[in-house]
């Protein structure tokens, strides 16, 4: 059992995670020429070295620029320790007094006495991540690419010590540093630079990293076994600011020169709630690579997978990130199926889930044009897998999860229809009702994307398949035939295809009694974050405001990186295609998978949607705004601006008892949340 801290802002406390299984001294698999992993030599030396100070391993965030290759995927751990890129190096801090005796460092101090924040910086620029702690405050940023700024201030008189080091958040061998006097250079690659001048500059191997074999001065060190050391002690006295150069970065990423951040803007009396959703757009395109998502942190997963992925295009749509949007549907609409278990059912209702967000986001008819042919084809998929007399099997785009590798079912999409439903694959088995509900939506979708380019026949077509596949889908859930957990994550947010809300509350009721203790929290630690948020996203829709707040508050208290706002996903390496392993001497002994992309996409979906969305399930739709706003927010003059939906942007503002809403787009009804007076005054513009 590990006992991992985990904490936030708001509250810390410590999770014990029995469900986890802690890797600090187990042996990883060696390399297939019988050498020892990365991994297996860090971890060899921390059984040797016991009492030195090693990379916490826990909670580390990805700090990089929107679409950069996974190798140039900067990683910060809580403590403000750094590595500027995948399998590079370590830089910690290190606190120290008297003849130099270590009191501190940037991987022990303990996570209660640590602070994390994103510092927005200008739109241009990546966000900065603030660490403060008793000894020091740490500001790391990225102002361009392969330029990496560490501004420390000492908040005592010890001393500060920077030591560079082969482990680290994401360390790697380190082979050769050269120290002129004015810089280190490491592995003829990265310039560390300082400054103001520093003395005493220590560098050699790391025999052990409280008792080093130093040279000093103008030298040179090299070591085939990758152990080396530099330590650099600072004035306590004054403001450091440290380059980290690297003098082989890669070309611009396709999604080079677009701003940073969200286009939202916020007047609210909860900063923890602005500060979670502008950290989930932070998040979701600091993962990003080319013009793909990653499911989670991007070199546990290498690969774009459509289902995470689309949750997290239309995350970004809905934030007013669609220039983002829409460079990231390309793949989503020129390839059918993609992900790490190949050809799974529930990817055409997705990526035409995606496809049309993006399209009536954007009231782009050149992209409603483009996207035309490839939701056609992805809608007749849908078609021919409900019409299905037997097997379905289709090629698949894109790398497999390892360990699925030699399964011999990747190809197979679904089996025959059965009942009105699609019995199709995914996540290794056949979560029917879930499958059928996107491919609902899907098809809803497709025939709203018709409507807008002029084919009436198929629109129509696709309404008619629709409203079939609803009814099935209903008495199915009714009849109990098709049990998975699957079923309250997607009932009504997002596909709208429960008829009877009441029955389906009942069941969602049910469901939660097994996630939820007695007193409405969430019960241990969850291997899949994102169906909690998504069940939660239920209960908005539903108008249990008391319910979804609870879950709120409790993923705010359960933070992997405290103040980041992130979470994880599984037990150990989920899915893992070994990169951690065999690369890199950082990471230690992982837990999960953090940060995990769809579970921030799901997080800001839902925070949005507290704020306005558009309910569908009807036959007018209907924009509902305020449905998670509680009734203390309206003692204070509330503003919202910018989140994009289905019929258009939607802006409001309350105060003095009247709520006025700006759409720009298609005049709908509109529905105030429950926590609004009955005598609100509404004006609509």
């Amino acid at each position: 059992m590990a006992t991992v801290i985990i904490t936030s802002s708001a509250a810390k406390r410590v999770l014990t995670l029995g469900l986890f299984t802690c890797l600090v001294w187990c042996c990883p698999r060696p390399l297939a020429d019988g050498q020892p992993t990365q991994r297996h030599q860090l971890l060899d030396a921390m059984r040797a070295r016991p009492d030195d100070l090693w990379p916490r391993g826990q909670g580390h965030v990805v700090l990089a620029w929107p679409g950069s290759p996974e190798s140039d995927k900067a990683y910060c751990e809580p403590g403000g320790s750094f590595s500027p890129g995948f399998a590079s190096f370590g830089i910690s801090i290190w606190v120290t007094q008297g003849e130099g005796r270590i009191l501190a460092s940037s991987d022990t101090i303990p996570l209660e006495q640590v602070h994390q924040e994103f510092i927005q910086a200008s739109p241009k620029e990546l966000p900065q991540i603030r660490t403060e702690t008793p000894y020091y405050t740490a500001i790391w940023s990225g102002p361009s690419p392969g330029t990496w700024q560490l501004a420390l201030q000492a908040r005592t008189t010890n001393q500060l010590v920077l030591v560079v080091r082969s482990a680290g958040p994401s360390g790697g061998p380190l082979d050769t540093l050269e120290w002129d006097g004015k810089k280190l250079e490491v592995n003829h690659r990265w310039n560390v630079t300082l400054s103001s001048k520093v003395k005493d500059v220590q560098v050699g191997a790391e025999r052990s990293a409280k008792a080093p074999e130093p040279t000093r001065g103008h030298e040179s060190w090299t070591s085939d076994k990758g152990w080396g050391y530099a330590r650099l002690p600072l004035a306590s006295s004054m403001l450091w600011r440290v380059t980290v150069q690297d003098t082989a970065v890669n070309g611009p990423s396709p999604l080079a020169n677009l701003p940073m951040h969200s286009a939202l803007g916020f007047n609210l009396p909860e900063p923890e709630f602005v500060s979670c959703i502008e950290a989930q757009v932070d998040h979701l395109l600091m993962g990003l690579v080319g013009n793909e998502t990653r499911p989670g942190e991007p070199n546990n997963y290498p690969l774009n997978w459509l289902r995470d992925g689309s949750y997290q295009i239309v995350a970004l749509a809905r934030a007013g990130r669609l220039d983002v949007a829409r460079k990231l549907c390309e793949p989503f609409g020129e390839h059918d199926f993609f992900g790490g278990f190949g050809a799974e059912a529930d990817g055409p209702g997705l990526a035409i889930w995606a496809l049309w967000e993006v399209a009536s986001e954007t009231m782009d008819k050149g992209f409603a044009e483009w996207a035309w042919p490839h939701v056609q084809r992805k809608a007749r998929l849908i078609e021919d897998m409900l019409g299905a007399t037997g097997p379905i099997h289709h090629s698949y785009a894109g790398p497999i999860v390892p360990k699925h590798r030699d399964r011999q079912d990747l190809d197979l999409v679904c089996d025959a229809a059965k009942d009105g439903l699609i019995i199709g694959r995914m996540d290794l088995h056949r979560p029917v009702l879930f499958v059928n509900a996107v491919s609902y939506h899907g098809l809803r979708a497709a025939a709203s994307l018709a409507h807008l380019t002029g084919h009436q026949d198929d629109a129509a077509r696709w309404e008619k398949e629709a409203a079939a596949l609803r009814l099935a889908w209903n008495q199915a859930l009714a009849s109990g035939t098709y049990e998975n957990e699957r079923n309250f994550i997607c009932g009504i947010y997002p596909t709208s295809v429960v008829s009877d809300t009441e029955s389906y509350r009942r069941k969602l009721m049910d469901f939660s009694t097994g996630s939820h203790d007695v007193a409405g929290q969430i019960k241990g630690a969850p291997l899949w974050t994102y169906f909690n948020l998504a069940a939660a996203h239920q209960w908005l829709a539903l108008g249990e405001m008391d319910r979804v707040w609870r879950d709120l508050h409790w993923f705010w208290d359960h933070q992997v990186s405290p103040g980041l706002f992130t979470w994880w996903e599984g037990n150990g390496e989920e899915n893992s295609f070994g990169r951690w392993e065999t690369m890199s001497r950082g990471w230690p002994h992982p837990a999960h998978v953090t940060p995990h992309y769809w579970t921030a996409a799901e997080m800001l979906l839902l925070q949005l949607d507290m704020l306005v969305y558009v309910e569908e399930s009807g036959t007018e739709p209907v924009l509902v705004v305020g449905a998670g706003v509680p009734a203390e927010w309206l003692t204070h003059q509330l503003t919202v601006s910018g989140i994009n939906t289905s019929i258009g942007r939607v802006s409001w503002r309350f105060g003095d008892g009247k709520l006025e809403v700006s759409l720009r787009g298609t005049r709908h009804p509109v529905r105030l949340g429950p926590a609004f007076p009955k005598n609100t005054i509404l004006v609509l513009n």
